[in-house]
């Protein structure tokens, strides 16, 4: 943890403002799905998505930590963007704490993750809206566009969490930068975090023809690193991944127009694992992946990082232009 940081609790700061006068309304919100607490975790920390996930807010760090993170966000509200500092710290395991002001109001907010099994986990949000008694008559106006607010970024956040839940049900497993996630390690996009399932075969063999038989595309293998997507551009057949080594996003429903896959959690640009001419034999290595095809059958073969011994830079995913 972040050494040399006195923390308050959520319960303090509302201590404290109420010394000074102030009036607060309390509520909480919960959320329950099938993904772990380091999932929710995750998913709270992750600074990177803010910009390609929510469609309400937008994020400007200035201060980011293990445990902290500082900065000046852009939010939506009625219509309108509102800029607003952001203080969001971790106060203990699964306990985030946060607070930030909204004209003449005071939002405190506390997290908590509770695990209700190995993939199953419920986060209870509970929010202090603060104010001088002559204009707490507002707070309820207030409450109404949090409890709106909570509801589009759930609704965003949700689904992230639970692609990790179903990856887990596979096997996989991800890779995490201690006790819990830090704030500071979720802006290292190009980290591959996601972990193939013990045990599992790193090989997918499939007939091409078969499954690409009058479709413009088609998947093989897993939803995961053991899988791929084929997509036919009249007699080329391009192969891509079917997830995002960084943190498992699906890659399958992602534009390829460009000649490469966008991740849409994080904008990390995914380049294929190679290309052929249909009914025509090849053979292609890319850093992660080695490949044949032979008559019908195309042969796929995940490497996984301990495992390669030769980068081919060519074919590397490539940054986001962010």
């Amino acid at each position: 943890m972040d050494q040399g940081l006195h923390k308050s609790s959520k319960d303090v700061l509302v201590s404290q403002l109420t010394g000074e006068g102030f009036r607060f309304s309390h509520f909480t919100m919960t959320s329950e799905g099938d993904y772990s607490a380091d999932d929710a975790d995750w998913n709270y920390k992750d600074i990177p998505h803010l910009h390609e996930v929510h469609a309400l807010a937008e994020s400007h760090p200035a201060v980011v930590g293990r445990d902290i993170n500082c900065s000046v966000n852009l939010q939506r509200i009625l219509g309108v963007w509102f800029p607003i500092t952001l203080v969001n710290f971790e106060y203990e395991k699964n306990r985030q704490v946060y607070y930030t002001t909204l004209l003449f109001f005071v939002l405190i907010i506390e997290t908590r993750i509770e695990s209700r099994g190995p993939i199953r986990c419920a986060v209870h949000t509970n929010y202090s809206i603060g104010s001088s008694p002559w204009l707490f008559f507002l707070a309820p106006l207030l409450k109404m566009l949090v409890k709106r607010n909570y509801r589009v970024l759930m609704s965003e956040d949700i689904p992230m969490r639970e692609r990790k839940g179903e990856l887990r049900k596979l096997g996989y497993t991800f890779r995490k930068d201690g006790d819990t996630y830090s704030f500071i390690g979720t802006r290292s996009i190009m980290r591959e975090n996601l972990c193939t399932p013990q045990n599992a075969s790193n090989i997918i063999r499939v007939d091409y023809t078969t499954l690409l038989d009058g479709k413009q595309e088609a998947l093989a293998g897993d939803a995961g690193l053991l899988g791929f997507r084929m997509v036919r551009v009249a007699e080329e057949v391009v192969v891509y991944p079917r997830a995002c080594p960084h943190e498992g996003a699906s890659l399958d429903k992602s534009d390829c127009t460009g000649g490469f896959v966008k991740c849409r959690w994080h904008g990390r640009k995914v380049a294929p694992i190679g290309r052929f001419r249909w009914g025509q034999n090849a053979h292609f290595d890319v850093r992660a992946y080695r490949a044949e095809v032979a008559g019908d059958i195309i042969t796929v073969e995940y490497l996984p990082p301990e495992a390669r011994i030769a980068q081919v830079p060519a074919a590397e995913a490539v940054a986001a232009d962010t």
